[in-house]
């Protein structure tokens, strides 16, 4: 298992209700403030709750991201997480993390300002490939080998750089071709994850919304796998800490093949 830079581990958390996935207004497209979201998971029964809104990156020329919060918010972020974090101390267990992309040319740059900050732990997530200064989506319909292998290749060196401590929806790659070839990279991924005691997310978001991910497929080869699993509810407003249907339809697809899941 990789030497991690943020000493936490998601497995000491099996046996309570979780959340480690969780947004605020601040990226841009989503809504409510940091506090409503505390009170809902409250409101839910959940015992602790991990805010890991979409990271900053230091993009070249001047690129100013419509979907992640600016360098500058990132102070005000922190403290409200940490001043929650002890107003709320009795009622539930809080975490400040962030949900980033790994881009290779930017990244180290980029971490280097982050780890100023007391985060807890860093959620990986993969929404992007970054080519030639392009931003081109991971769920496009792949048909090739390439994309799929590179999209693979990104989150093994992304776990590689030891900053990472969990990995959303890494079933996000829409891949539309060979059925043997999604299995064959996909397995190998799915190993990995296991290799770093990660549980697999699967994701309330992409249920509700009826998208790509969560991907039976890759359920099933993590079940086949021996792999954990995890609900990430992935909220983008206060309220889906409510949509029970979406949470237990994400533990039930879970349990099809036979998976566990660290807490329901």
């Amino acid at each position: 298992m990789t030497e991690r830079y943020f000493k936490f581990d998601v497995n000491e958390f099996r046996d309570r209700k979780c959340n480690f996935h969780s947004h605020t207004k601040r990226c841009k497209h989503a809504e409510g403030e940091e506090r409503e979201y505390v009170e809902a998971a409250i409101a839910e029964g959940f015992e602790v709750i991990g805010f890991s809104d979409h990271s900053p990156y230091l993009f070249e020329h001047g690129y100013v991201s419509g979907i992640r919060m600016d360098m500058c918010e990132l102070e005000g972020y922190v403290r409200t997480v940490e001043e929650l974090k002890r107003e709320y101390r009795k009622d539930i267990e809080i975490y400040a993390a962030l949900e980033m992309e790994y881009f290779p040319p930017l990244f180290d740059r980029t971490i280097e300002e982050i780890r100023q900050y007391p985060l807890d732990y860093m959620l990986l997530a993969q929404h992007f490939f970054y080519e030639g200064e392009r931003f081109i989506s991971t769920r496009r319909e792949w048909v090739d080998e390439k994309h799929l292998t590179d999209y693979v290749g990104l989150l093994e060196k992304a776990l590689d750089t030891g900053y990472f401590n969990l990995v959303a929806h890494p079933d996000i790659f829409n891949f539309c071709g060979d059925p043997a070839l999604y299995t064959k990279y996909m397995t190998k991924l799915v190993n990995r994850l296991k290799e770093e005691q990660i549980p697999i997310e699967v994701n309330v978001n992409g249920f509700r919304c009826g998208i790509n991910y969560p991907d039976e497929r890759f359920v099933k080869l993590g079940a086949a796998c021996g792999s954990e699993f995890l609900v990430g509810v992935d909220a983008h407003h206060p309220e889906e800490y409510a949509d029970h249907t979406s949470y237990d339809g994400c533990v039930k697809l879970a349990e099809k093949f036979g998976g566990r899941v660290l807490w329901k």
